[in-house]
């Protein structure tokens, strides 16, 4: 988190070719990840993804959210801060179809993407930020990437 910055983005419209899920069908919108806890099967978390194509950053990124998001709604269309890894922005490796960047958290400019404008409640969206950064390192990050990343502890 440390590592992180803020860019700003114009988010391209529903309907537009700039989002991965519309140009092709099987790219993964939605995940629910199997996980070993006694007495709980409710408790599997899951990702919902917005993948697409950024035209200021000419990157492919992905907006993920693996907490709840009953209170929100999709930022089409709209001007958002995205809040990304500056490993991951500068490593060829990501930005890619294949490989997108990933965004643990976006924040609507002129509007709120969650309900009671809690995009500008700096104690919410730090919770909100810091759990899906835990869950995404927990469930969705390769263990190698993770491995490679964390080696020493950090």
């Amino acid at each position: 988190m440390n590592n992180s910055y803020d860019i700003e983005v114009a988010m391209p419209e529903e309907k537009s070719k700039c989002y991965l899920k519309n140009q092709d069908e099987d790219v993964k919108t939605v995940e629910t990840f199997r996980t070993r806890m006694v007495n709980n099967y409710f408790a599997n978390p899951s990702g919902w993804y917005i993948p697409f194509f950024s035209v200021e950053y000419k990157k492919y990124l992905s907006i993920m959210y693996f907490v709840d998001t009953s209170q929100m709604h999709w930022p089409y269309g709209m001007k958002v801060i995205l809040t990304v890894n500056r490993d991951d922005m500068n490593n060829p490796a990501y930005g890619t179809k294949e490989n997108p960047v990933p965004v643990l958290k976006d924040i609507g400019v002129d509007e709120s993407i969650r309900d009671n404008d809690q995009d500008y409640d700096k104690a919410y969206m730090d919770s909100f930020y810091r759990e899906n950064v835990i869950r995404y390192l927990k469930y969705k990050m390769p263990k190698s990437e993770f491995k490679r990343r964390f080696k020493n502890g950090e």
